[in-house]
């Protein structure tokens, strides 16, 4: 056994300059915003009652997107957009328009509008200000009115805590991001492999696709923040499916992330890649159902990192703390054990790659204009923080900087880059030896080694029982003698507090899990970073069978690779 002290030493990145620094062209957007805030603002806090605070943060995105199916392009498109984001609160921090009337969840403090791509045409971004800020202002005071009219009456244990904390002022220029790419590379490299994706007869359908986006946000607010971020990121998707007779869904991908193209693999990498995909989906379709089961579990590093994030980060967020349209699982459990003594848990938005792999969860400054912090969640099992936006709640006043949100939406606490720390280690040959002791000793016929995640989802509100559903993709069973075999059909289910007391080791074999996380305030990229665990009892269901069955007629393909399986 080890203990893991390695995470404990960060990489803080971003290439930021200093104020005096900023770029011209960058400066130069800044300032048109900030000067129409201050103008607007310098009336608008004079109404009864006042606006308080306003901020307008601006996004550029320009995405770059192509699919290829069966040697040929479905699509190769780029696509260059702007909008601006416009929050008016009115009242006071301590009461305001987004304040939440009891047994609903409202937010009318934003309105996004588009901006002109020719960004220094100041009258037309002007226009576009003046317009949205109206509209901002007028939705605001009809809410703060409704809020007043219609504030219940304080339930005992509701929380009280304001509605909003004002950000300190921040003046901040981050490099802006680049991604060089070859476009013409990059589609002849999807033809070619989707087109070795069509040899297998037993492939029914595939997905070859390659996503750039890059985003520049400019953020201003009335406290005098003037923020500049910048991010680019570029992700190729290889998928192979399947039905199978009995109408079970299958599917087998490889995802590979990078923030310039040097981080992607050769195509031959990935050609291997794909190779191995479409044998583990051959063997899926002959793999046997597994029936409900209860019993010991290793969940692989990347699946682990899926299965912290959707069954206890969304738990964490502050604002599912106050509401009282959420279950608040671990509202009052600040200072108690609430997952294994063995685990710690943080995430810190601040960390820019592991290993070599650039974290999409990484981020300086959050979409309120606060900095972003490591916050350590659970130190050995001990829940300590939540992670904060600026909405306060009971006993967490202030922001951690985890307010986020993708463009049009309203700010809600989420994950950045997740991080699972176990206190001590094993090689992974020896969990899985683990895993051989646990099924003996509980006497069960096997075990399950679950390889690989697609994703998942955890209820968080009242209106259903607090449990989660994740989704495996790659799952084998596992018997005492340590023979294994590929299975199909698993669901994981339980109830997080059921399930993460009973993780009972941990590998040391950590590896990066890159995504998007949907959630109230939109689309946003995070990672999670975990090693393989062992949990002592996890519960499998069946996965609900398709009504549609596989296609009745083989694919024209198949008649140009006889023999090739």
């Amino acid at each position: 056994m080890k203990k893991l002290l390695f995470l404990l030493v960060l990489c803080v990145g971003g290439g930021f300059v200093s104020a005096a620094e900023c770029p011209a062209e960058q400066d130069t957007l800044l300032s048109a915003l900030s000067a129409q805030l201050r103008r607007n603002f310098k009336t608008l806090k004079k109404l009864r009652p006042p606006v308080y605070y306003m901020s307008y943060q601006l996004y550029e995105t320009s995405a770059f997107q192509a699919n290829a199916k069966a040697g040929a392009l479905q699509f190769s498109i780029t696509d260059d957009s702007g909008a601006v984001d416009i929050s008016a609160r009115v009242g006071s921090v301590h009461t305001d328009n987004t304040h939440e009337l009891k047994g609903t969840y409202t937010n009318t403090d934003l309105v996004s509008v588009q901006v002109p791509l020719a960004r220094r045409d100041s009258l037309a971004l002007r226009n576009a200000l003046w317009r949205g800020t109206q509209a901002a202002v007028e939705n605001a005071q009809q809410e703060y009115n409704r809020v007043l009219s219609n504030k219940q009456v304080s339930a005992e244990n509701m929380d009280t805590s304001d509605d909003f904390a004002l950000p300190q002022k921040n003046i901040f220029c981050q490099e802006e991001k680049t991604f060089e790419y070859n476009r013409a590379e990059i589609e002849e490299r999807l033809k070619r492999l989707s087109l070795q994706g069509e040899k297998y007869d037993f492939v029914d359908d595939s997905a070859f696709a390659f996503r750039l986006e890059r985003i520049n946000t400019y953020f201003v607010d009335s406290v005098g923040n003037r923020i500049f971020t910048s991010r680019a990121f570029g992700r190729y998707i290889l998928s192979v499916q399947a039905r199978n007779p009995d109408g079970m869904d299958l599917e087998r991908n490889m995802i590979y992330d990078g923030v310039k193209a040097e981080d992607f693999p050769t195509e031959e990498t990935m050609a291997a890649d794909l190779e191995r995909m479409a044998q583990e989906l051959k063997a899926l379709k002959n793999a046997p159902v597994v029936e409900p089961f209860t019993g010991p579990v290793i969940l692989k590093n990347r699946a682990s990192g899926v299965f912290f994030h959707e069954i206890l980060g969304h738990r964490l967020e502050g604002h599912r703390q106050k509401s009282d349209t959420f279950g608040q699982t671990f509202t009052k459990k600040v200072g108690a054990q609430i997952v294994s003594p063995i685990l710690s848990v943080s995430d810190n938005p601040r960390w820019e790659e592991f290993n070599g792999i650039p974290l999409r969860g990484f981020y300086l400054f959050d979409d309120e204009g606060n900095p972003a912090e490591n916050v350590p969640l659970i130190e050995k099992g001990v829940l300590k923080n939540f992670l904060m936006s600026a909405s306060p709640i009971q006993n967490f006043s202030k922001s951690n900087g985890h307010g986020r949100k993708s463009a049009g939406y309203r700010v809600v606490a989420r994950m950045g880059n997740t991080v699972i720390t176990p206190q001590e280690s094993m090689p992974y040959v020896q969990l899985e030896q683990k895993l051989l002791e646990e099924i003996k000793r509980q006497g069960k016929p096997y075990g399950l080694i679950i390889e690989d995640i697609s994703g998942g989802f955890t209820m968080t509100d009242t209106s259903a029982p607090q449990s989660f559903k994740v989704n495996p993709l790659l799952v084998y069973r596992v018997y005492p003698d340590g023979r294994k075999e590929v299975v199909r059909g698993v669901d994981l289910v339980g109830t997080p507090l059921a399930s993460f007391s009973k993780v009972i080791a941990a590998g040391d074999d950590y590896a990066v899990f890159n995504g998007s996380c949907g959630a109230e305030s939109g689309w946003v990229p995070v990672s999670a970073v975990s090693p393989s665990i062992l949990v002592a009892e996890m519960e499998v269901e069946k996965v609900a069978k398709s009504p549609s069955k596989p296609p009745i007629l083989r694919p024209p393909y198949t008649e140009n690779h006889k023999g090739k399986k």
